[in-house]
């Protein structure tokens, strides 16, 4: 007998067609965590974006009370930070070839967290909806499909004291120099913030300069900070964001635009099939990558770099402790963010929060 086990919630389907899929769980043992896997066939070597904006948005709910909410990368980015660990996937150009996208929806502090988990007995009816668009992400092509799956107890019996909730509370189009203030929920303790745009092309701290978490209508602050200074603090903090990478510029001497996960202090480090390679970034941050070779070869290697998706993380303690800010004592929270000089003000900043919350 087993203590753990994943289900197969969804086999591989395909998701031709842009859409929302909606599936009941249909479990009653505790749920750590949920996997949502999309792999894409390319039908030419012209990266549009990012694999992982296929996924425009995951939502967990029971009705109309939404346990999980946010897009696929920020669920990347969210899973990378608390687990400490970087998502498997694959991002590949290539014609012919194909990308896997690997976005994490945990319910627990660890996999298999026995104090928090999502007990679907706790709920009417859980939901997943994922709403995804091929089109979006990756190079051109046709064919992509989803599967989902979830890790849950089995023989192991566990009563969890509740699971960490996970949505988008605030976006805005950020306006030069001026700042937003974003309250916080007061219902349940606060885990963590997370806030960036998923497309800047220049790094984060452009885009948003200044941090500012207060409590108690301002008379106590947790953190302020220069998000650049911030960023190199938390460099040291979590690991480096690594991911693989397979492309292909269109012919010698021609540089070939493509998109990686790491925004910040990044380093694409790419192996050519033939001789004689130049590999140049726009910027040493953003969404936007470039590489040149003097013959159309296909290059293989890895991005690594810092602040995945272009998301700032900032935990309230150890992420896998029993550490968080208990606002629902202070009665009132905000987060304060002043855009740089410059920001991307086409590109949508999303604040998000995860509260403890019991059962």
């Amino acid at each position: 007998m087993a203590s753990t086990r994943e289900v197969e919630l969804l086999k591989k389907e395909s998701i031709a067609t842009a859409g929302t899929k909606t599936m009941d769980v249909g479990l009653s043992d505790p749920i750590t965590a949920l996997d949502i896997i999309v792999k894409k066939t390319n039908s030419n070597r012209t990266p549009e974006a990012h694999p992982g904006k296929i996924i425009k948005g995951i939502e967990v709910v029971d009705g109309a009370d939404v346990l999980f909410s946010m897009n696929g990368q920020d669920a990347i980015a969210l899973e990378y930070y608390q687990s400490g660990k970087v998502p498997g996937a694959m991002t590949n150009y290539e014609v012919g070839q194909w990308s896997m996208v690997h976005a994490r929806v945990s319910f627990g502090r660890k996999m298999f967290d026995e104090l928090y988990a999502l007990d679907p007995k706790r709920f009417n009816n859980v939901q997943i909806k994922i709403e995804h668009d091929l089109a979006l992400g990756g190079s051109t092509g046709t064919v992509a499909d989803l599967s989902v799956y979830a890790h849950v107890f089995d023989e192991k019996i566990i009563e969890p004291r509740g699971f960490m909730l996970s949505k988008e509370i605030y976006s805005f189009l950020p306006v030069a120099n001026a700042w937003v203030y974003v309250s916080m929920p007061g219902d349940y303790p606060i885990r963590a913030l997370m806030w960036g745009a998923n497309e800047c092309e220049d790094g984060p701290e452009y885009n948003l300069a200044n941090i500012k978490i207060d409590e108690a209508d301002g008379k106590h602050v947790l953190l302020e900070s220069e998000t650049e200074r911030y960023m190199f603090q938390s460099a040291a903090r979590d690991p480096i964001y690594s991911e693989h990478c397979i492309l292909k510029p269109a012919a010698g001497d021609t540089m070939l635009t493509f998109y990686g996960a790491p925004h910040w202090e990044r380093e694409p480090s790419m192996m050519p099939e033939t001789t004689g390679m130049d590999c140049a970034l726009i910027t040493a941050a953003g969404c936007k990558y470039q590489v040149m070779n003097e013959t159309a070869g296909i290059m293989a290697g890895f991005l690594t770099g810092h602040i995945p998706f272009g998301q700032v993380y900032v935990p309230f303690g150890d992420p896998q402790s029993e550490d968080y800010w208990d606002i629902t004592k202070s009665g009132s929270g905000k987060l304060s963010l002043q855009a740089g000089a410059t920001p991307d003000v086409d590109e949508y900043v999303r604040v998000f929060c995860q509260q403890v919350r019991s059962y």
